[in-house]
């Protein structure tokens, strides 16, 4: 048994690929996309079902994707991994990164990993990792092979008191640029608020924030944004005026690739 190594899913891998990312979720209370869209994806198929006991055509599968980024001038993959959750602790995630690290040599790799929408709010008596819904197992494989916790995106939402259309660039002036897009058919994306340097701490971050609100009546009743979690000055402004924490991606860095 080995991890293979694919470019593209067919349509009977993308169905096992959603399967599998479905049972994680249901057992894991997280909600990854199904619809996996890597640049590469390595599996480890249930070639014997009868041996196995497992009706899932796939044990585990590593989806990849290539940033564009650098750290220390080496480029980054960032990865997703799924593992079966009655076929974990047996060594199927150590099988698809071996095969990633012999495929992608010197790169670093980014694992991105989701907070349970619920359940996670509980104590490990082991271990203390960086992060509490981290399960020590998880923590213990990344550990072991050299990774550290980089840091954390937060998914933040607003529900709107009126609806309204959506700005995209218009509200940007003198003092700072705010940038909007539909999201879906009642929620904007803020992909862009920035407060030029001579005029930060001033208070224009939020009087952009504001204008966004105060637009042209319209259809669109919620706000979504990311920030970064040590992105203080931000997070500040954004619980401030009414966003809420709806989902966090915890990012660990292997650098010893």
């Amino acid at each position: 048994m080995e991890a293979e190594l694919l470019k593209e899913l067919n349509e009977k891998d993308t169905a096992s690929v959603t399967e599998l990312v479905c049972a994680c979720n249901e057992a894991d209370h997280t909600n990854y996309d199904t619809d996996l869209d890597g640049d590469f994806y390595y599996l480890v198929r249930n070639d014997d079902k009868e041996e196995s006991g497992l009706d899932s055509e796939l044990f585990a599968v590593l989806s990849g994707y290539l940033l564009g980024e650098t750290i220390d001038g080496k480029q980054v993959l960032e990865i997703e991994a799924f593992t079966h959750p009655v076929m974990r602790g047996i060594g199927f995630f150590s099988m698809c990164y071996n095969s990633l690290k012999d495929d992608f040599r010197g790169y670093h790799i980014k694992f991105m990993i989701k907070r349970p929408l619920y359940g996670f709010d509980r104590e490990f008596d082991t271990i203390k990792s960086a992060v509490p819904f981290v399960s020590p197992d998880t923590y213990e494989t990344l550990s072991a092979i050299g990774a550290v916790h980089l840091t954390d995106e937060l998914l933040m939402e607003k529900t709107l008191t009126r609806g309204i259309s959506d700005p995209g660039d218009e509200l940007c002036n003198k003092y700072g640029e705010v940038h909007l897009t539909g999201y879906d058919k009642e929620t904007l994306y803020l992909y862009g608020l920035l407060v030029y340097d001579s005029y930060l701490g001033q208070g224009h971050g939020r009087r952009l924030m504001e204008d966004v609100e105060a637009f042209k009546s319209g259809k669109y009743k919620k706000i979504l944004l990311q920030v970064a979690d040590d992105n203080v000055i931000a997070k500040k402004l954004y619980e401030k005026i009414g966003y809420k924490e709806i989902e966090r991606i915890v990012y660990f860095l292997d650098k010893n690739n």
